[in-house]
């Protein structure tokens, strides 16, 4: 089995319709809950499942008011007033807590078609930067200028007879990806905690990489040790150190918030899942899973 995604392109059982939502060819996404009472539509209702998902498409949200608790490749984040979160496509993720007065904006789209690239190595170092670090903090004025470029967007889509929607889009997607460029650039200058990683650390952020990378094929420590030229004990040792929790645990979470995403979005069987995530079979499988998650994989799709 060749397509492996889980979800369509801003499949509407993740990114839930609403008042405030304008869609553009199934590609380009712009919702809010901006001035919607709690009783029409929370933020946690707007913005959250109750299950791990994966995002196959590039996810942008900004925060005006409260917020937001997400979990994205087993890193927790917290999003609040004044920032913006920005999730790369095949990034999975968890909403882990929203506040009841959290106010969110939505940008969503699907492919390449709205990313312009301003250089390669500016845009090499900015997709390294938001692997490691989802949350852009803005200033006043930066948030009331992406507000205005995100309002202006809106007004393109919702004229209907207008002519050049793609173009405009693109166009205005052009200045919030600049923008982007810049503040990532500058904080990553000015910020003196980008500078003073420790070797372990390193070798920390350097194994959720690789297993990033290879949890549906490799579950044994010791691949990874071996790819970082340690033993595993050792690797077992400073990740626990760094974390609190075990090597073993960390590639556990990637293939169990795997399985839940497939088996949730109920577009493959069980047997499916167990050949997309290499197990020998899926009796072992179920077992892996139902040890980790509780109950049988079967059961988990319907609950």
């Amino acid at each position: 089995m060749k397509n492996t995604s889980i979800f369509k392109p801003l499949d509407m059982a993740m990114l839930p319709i609403m008042e405030h939502t304008l869609i553009f060819e199934n590609e380009f996404m712009l919702a809010d809950n901006f001035g919607l009472p709690p009783e029409v539509q929370t933020a946690s209702e707007f913005v959250a499942t109750s299950y791990p998902f994966k995002v196959n498409f590039t996810l942008i949200l900004l925060c005006t008011n409260g917020y937001m608790r997400v979990q994205a490749n087993l890193k927790e984040h917290l999003l609040q007033a004044n920032s913006a979160l920005v999730i790369l496509p095949n990034t999975i993720g968890l909403c882990l807590e929203v506040s009841e007065n959290c106010q969110l904006a939505l940008i969503a789209y699907s492919g390449s078609k709205y990313e312009k690239e301003i250089n390669t190595a500016a845009s090499l170092s900015v997709l390294k930067y938001l692997s490691k670090q989802p949350i852009l903090h803005l200033s006043p004025e930066e948030l009331a200028e992406t507000l205005a470029i995100y309002n202006a967007m809106r007004r393109k889509v919702e004229q209907t007879d207008y002519k050049f929607t793609r173009e405009a889009l693109n166009g205005y997607m052009q200045v919030l990806f600049c923008n982007g460029y810049q503040w990532i650039m500058k904080y990553d200058k000015s910020n003196p905690e980008t500078k003073t990683e420790n070797r372990q650390e390193k070798i920390f952020n350097r194994f959720l990489d690789l297993v990033q990378t290879h949890y549906k094929e490799e579950r044994s420590i010791s691949f990874y040790a071996d790819k970082m030229c340690l033993t595993p004990k050792y690797l077992s040792l400073v990740i626990h150190q760094v974390s609190g929790r075990f090597a073993g645990e960390w590639i556990k979470d990637y293939v169990i918030l795997e399985a839940k995403a497939l088996l949730k979005s109920k577009a493959y069987t069980v047997q499916q899942v167990s050949d997309l995530l290499n197990f020998s079979n899926a009796s072992f499988f179920g077992k892996f899973f139902k040890a980790a998650v509780g109950c049988s994989p079967r059961k988990y799709i319907y609950q």
